[in-house]
Parts: C-alpha cells; structure tokens; sequence
C-alpha cells in the first residue's frame, strides 16, 4: 500500500501540550528582548509616539523571523517517520564532521571562538546544529546495542562506537574554543548513556578517561577562560574584570525583588546598558529585574513542564531508536536551562550557552524547533495511523 506523506490522522498524536509551552515561552523571549534593547526611558514619554521612539523592535523582529522558520523546520521534521533517519546516521555523522572542520578554517570569530559561517551580516553557528545530529548518531549506535537487551551497556566495547562519534566533534569544538557548546555534547552522552542502563564498571573508566583528560584540557584553555572557571571557585581572588559580568547579572536580578520594576522602567539596569550581553546570554537577569522573583520563577516552571514533558514523552516511546531522540533533547535543554540561569545567578562559571525558545539567537531557534520537532515526531509514532 502506498504511503501518505500527509496523513491527517497524524495530528491526532501530536503533543500539543509540548507546542503551548514552546510558544508561550517564545512569547515571552519577545516582550523581553524587547524591553532589553530599548533606549533608556526617562519617565518623562506622555505620548505613544514618544514611547515608541525609544523601543528599538529591529531583534524582537528578527526573534519572530526565527521562530517562523524554525516552525517550519519543526514542521518539516515531524512529517518524516524518524526510523527512516536510521539508515543514513554514518551520512549525517560524517556532515556534522565536515561542518566542524569546514568553520574552523572558513568560520568568522565572534567574542573569541572561531564558530560562525557568516551570511551577510548574520552568522550561523554549526556547532548548535550538530548537536541535533549528533543526538541522533548517537541514539542510532547505542539502541542498536540495547533493543532487546535487557542488561543493557555493559562492556567499554559496547559504548565504544559511541564515544569515538562524540569524542571527535567535541575536540574540533573545543579547538575553537568554545568549551561550553563541547561539554553539552558530553552530557548528552551521558545522559543517553544513564538511559542504556550503563554498567558502574564502564561509568568508572569514563571517569578515569575524565581525570587524565582534564589537566590536559586546563592547559589548553586561553586564560579568560581559565579566569571564568576560577572566578567561580574563588570569585574574591579574581580581578574586577573576571567577575564583572555575573556581578552585574547578579545586581540586576536582585533589584527586581519580588514583582519586579516593570518593562522599560527609567533608571533600571538593563536600561543604562549595565548588564553584558542583556539579550542573549544574560537575558535571564534582564527578565528578573523586569518581572521581578515571581516573573523569573514563571520562566523555571515553564522550563520544568517542558523538559518533564520531554522525558515523559521518552518512558512511551515504542523503541528505543525513539526513546534515545527524546532523552537527547531533554538532556540538551536541561544543561542550556540550568548553566545559562545558573551563571546569571553566579553558581556556574560563565559560557556562552544560550536560553532554549529565549535568548535571542536564529542557531539557536531553529536548532531548538528541529529539536522538538524530532521529540514530537517520535512521539505521534507511537501508534500507526490508520491509512497508512
């Protein structure tokens, strides 16, 4: 029997709760990029033209341009049965390798990491999107060794195939340098890992693998990033400069207090341009000084839905091909969540991990959309549509 591309029984199985929590958090990523980059407010506007003239919408436009096309993108992705992914893993592998050397010689620097393909003044960063491919590779290799196996990954050979895949795409992304974008691809391993049921002899050689690489990787580092990672141990015997930025965070979020000083509040911090990087990477703080304790908490429970949402989606998913996708992209988003709130509130050192569905970013966006529209595909599999 023929095969419909389209068949609208299909939407029946589609996770709408998932869908709601992604626009409403790209709802609110647009009022606060908004309030973000705007001109500073005197308190003094009596008109709506005068308030206008002071709103700066150029990045707010550009976040609703990327959501489109990452709806697109998420679109596209869930009309493909991701079992026919399977069967081309080694192409898309190969690619994601490809793109990572191609950016190392060719790529633009942007705040000291050479990871941008620039397309006229907007840049798209390879890494984001490898990290879709990878999760897939990777769920490909390791449920080939589980799927029927209820003892799960017991041996180093057994996990092998699978380390060697994501060992090489992290070191071409740390020659950049860019160690933070490197380390999620880790914990995406080692989530997937936890999900194959990984045996604690394996864990231990993982950590002994860890222990010998990790001075090696300390003295690779440049020295501001050696001075972030520090400055998170022992913030008082670091320069001003090395603390600078999560001191402004941290200032912004705490004069939010409870309810917050409101969008476009004369004299806040964001709005003299005090806080680094206010719509992207510290976007959390701006929030939290705008909307206050209770604004902040809204965004960690939306967050908390979407990736308990994503794990629930994986415990139902028929095989274990399916269940790796999900538990991949839960893992991605939990690590952005929690170390991009985290350097906002200084308990993690600083790195230039975007906030999923929020900070402002196209990579990011639409990576994220592709993402989820591979967590919904999977899901709306569950059960065969009747036509079909």
């Amino acid at each position: 029997m023929k095969t419909k591309v389209i068949n609208k029984n299909m939407w029946k199985y589609v996770d709408w709760t998932l869908v709601v929590i992604i626009f409403i958090l790209v709802g609110y990523s647009i009022l606060s990029i908004v309030n973000a980059t705007a001109s500073p407010f005197t308190g003094d506007e009596k008109t709506f033209a005068e308030f206008f003239a002071n709103l700066n919408l150029n990045s707010a436009m550009w976040q609703v341009i990327f959501f489109i096309v990452g709806l697109f993108c998420m679109f596209l992705v869930m009309l493909v049965d991701y079992h026919s992914v399977a069967h081309i893993t080694d192409l898309l592998y190969w690619a994601t390798v490809a793109l990572l050397v191609a950016v190392m010689f060719l790529g633009s620097e942007q705040n000291g990491t050479t990871g941008w393909f620039m397309i006229g003044n907007r840049g798209f960063q390879p890494g984001e999107v490898c990290k879709v491919l990878i999760i897939i590779v990777l769920a490909k290799v390791l449920s080939d060794k589980t799927e029927g196996n209820d003892d799960g990954l017991q041996t180093m050979r057994d996990i092998f195939p699978a380390l060697w895949r994501v060992m090489i795409p992290v070191v071409l992304i740390m020659i950049q340098p860019d160690f933070g974008t490197a380390v999620v691809y880790l914990f995406i391993f080692a989530a997937m890992l936890f999900m194959g049921k990984v045996h604690w002899k394996v864990v231990l050689w993982l950590l002994l693998i860890i222990a010998i690489a990790a001075p090696i990787l300390w003295f690779s580092m440049k020295d501001y990033q050696q001075q972030r990672i520090l400055s998170f141990f022992n913030p008082s015997a670091q320069s001003a400069d090395a603390t600078m930025q999560v001191d402004q965070a941290k200032l912004a979020i705490g004069s939010g207090q409870f309810l917050g000083k409101g969008l476009f509040a004369p004299g806040s911090l964001s709005q003299l341009n005090y806080v680094p990087e206010k719509h992207n990477d510290f976007i959390f703080a701006v929030t939290v000084e705008a909307f206050g304790f209770l604004g902040g908490l809204i965004l960690i429970i939306l967050y908390f839905l979407l990736i308990g949402r994503t794990f629930m989606l994986a415990l139902r998913a028929k095989d274990d091909f399916g269940a790796y996708i999900i538990v991949g992209v839960a893992a991605m988003t939990l690590f952005h969540v929690v170390e991009n709130i985290g350097m906002n509130l200084g308990i993690l050192p600083v790195t230039g991990i975007p906030l999923p569905f929020f900070s402002y970013g196209g990579s990011s966006m639409v990576t994220n959309c592709i993402a989820f529209g591979m967590v919904i595909s999977v899901d709306m599999r569950r059960q065969r549509w009747q036509g079909q």
